[in-house]
């Protein structure tokens, strides 16, 4: 029976149209098919991926997991859940590569190569048990810094004829390194993955000449199969709460948030499909979802905040779980007040006032046409007790919330999906 109803489920998520003919890259959430390929499932549908003899695999890690490596094991925390993932690593040397686009870029990392000694992790590859086919610094013909990789070192280095050179993010931001060596096709494994495929369409399939892995976690590992599972959508906002949020439906419900922070609008209709998984597979329903995208929207307009909502949403409805919209919280008085739309309708950004004038009456209108949809008003919650348990962070100049009245925040919207589960609101 299961093979039957994944058959039927492939069936109607198909589209030979998903990628064009030109096609060099598809991406999406790994689901199985047989021993010579699989399928990526993306918003436009679901792509057949054969593989080769020649097929590369890579997994794909943020940088600062690096520092995770120890001997022979990479651990591998799944974000924004317990879950950790362990690879085994092998021994011998380790090739690192840095690609940079070239131009004024190239110019740039040679500059802080030969003056700070430091090269950026972005761009890193790195292929395990192997020497570098040759060392050098980056041309005008071939812009790769190549060298032979330690993470022994603090901070980590690259050694390039000789000379090392310093290779971390000291500079601030984020970057993800391709680590080659590690995997092969047979470690990409269903549900638990997704993927960045590269490499050509033939007829309705896509032949893959490098598979780019990332572990998204089992969503139902840690599941009690007697309790509903309920799915949680959000920024840094939902980190906050995750904790009282948990302690409020502890006993109640399995708990989910996507591996990653949910950000903006546009983030959410790029990746909605990744985050609800392979819902239409037994034991990865979802029965209850509560999403919300607006701080990283305070400087959108209206129609595409709208309309990115609406792609969301179109999502959400054909996993038939209860969803609820949660309005995003304020932006404290310690901050400018929101003044008016730019002259192309923008809102202005992250001020005082910014969600109560122009994002959630925005997503308040979509929601009106989704009667179906309940409203959590986690906005009206910080309000209603601004002279009580919010009164020093309305005073204050910082988004997020620590403690007790983070706690209060999970609570607040766990007695609402409780209230919706056992159908008491609409």
């Amino acid at each position: 029976m299961r093979t039957l109803i994944l058959i039927l489920s492939l069936t109607s998520w198909v589209n030979p149209l998903a990628f064009s003919q030109s096609a060099t890259e598809v991406h999406g959430l790994i689901i199985p098919r047989d021993n010579d390929g699989m399928y990526v499932r993306n918003k436009e549908g679901q792509v057949e991926v054969n593989w080769t003899s020649k097929t590369k695999v890579a997994l794909v890690v943020g940088t600062r997991l690096l520092s995770g490596l120890k001997g022979d094991r990479l651990t591998y925390k799944i974000h924004s859940s317990k879950e950790v993932v362990t690879f085994l690593v092998p021994k011998g040397p380790v090739a690192g590569i840095k690609d940079t686009p070239g131009g004024k870029q190239l110019e740039r990392t040679l500059k802080e190569a030969r003056e700070e000694k430091w090269l950026s992790e972005r761009g890193l590859k790195l292929c395990f048990n192997q020497k570098p086919g040759k060392e050098q610094l980056g041309t005008k013909d071939d812009p790769r810094f190549i060298g032979t990789w330690d993470p022994t070192t603090k901070p980590r280095t690259l050694s390039i004829n000789g000379a090392k050179y310093e290779i971390s993010m000291k500079k601030g931001g984020k970057a993800k390194a391709l680590l080659y060596n590690l995997l092969t096709v047979k470690d990409c494994k269903p549900f638990i993955n997704k993927a960045t495929v590269l490499g050509r369409r033939k007829g309705d399939v896509f032949i893959a000449d490098e598979i780019h892995v990332q572990p998204i976690g089992d969503q139902v590992a840690l599941d009690d199969p007697k309790l509903p599972r309920y799915l949680f959508i959000g920024d840094s906002i939902s980190g906050n709460y995750d904790k009282g949020l948990r302690a409020a439906l502890a006993g109640k419900f399995n708990l989910h948030h996507p591996p990653t922070n949910c950000g903006p609008t546009a983030h959410g209709a790029k990746n909605i499909v990744n985050w609800l998984g392979a819902y239409d597979q037994p034991d990865r329903h979802w029965d209850v979802i509560s999403f919300n995208h607006g701080h990283w929207d305070s400087k959108n307009d209206k129609a595409s905040y709208q309309a990115n909502l609406e792609k969301v949403i179109a999502e959400l409805e054909k996993t038939k779980a209860k969803l609820i919209w949660v309005t995003t919280c304020p932006v404290p008085n310690g901050f400018d007040k929101a003044g008016a739309l730019d002259a192309n309708g923008k809102a202005p950004g992250r001020t005082a006032g910014v969600m109560q004038k122009y994002l959630n009456p925005w997503a308040l209108e979509v929601m009106k046409k989704h009667p179906e949809i309940s409203i959590c008003d986690q906005w009206q919650f910080v309000k209603d007790n601004a002279g009580g348990l919010y009164t020093d962070w309305w005073a204050g100049k910082n988004v997020h919330f620590s403690r007790e009245p983070a706690d209060a925040l999970g609570k607040f919207l766990g007695q609402h999906v409780a209230k919706v589960m056992a159908g008491e609101m609409p």
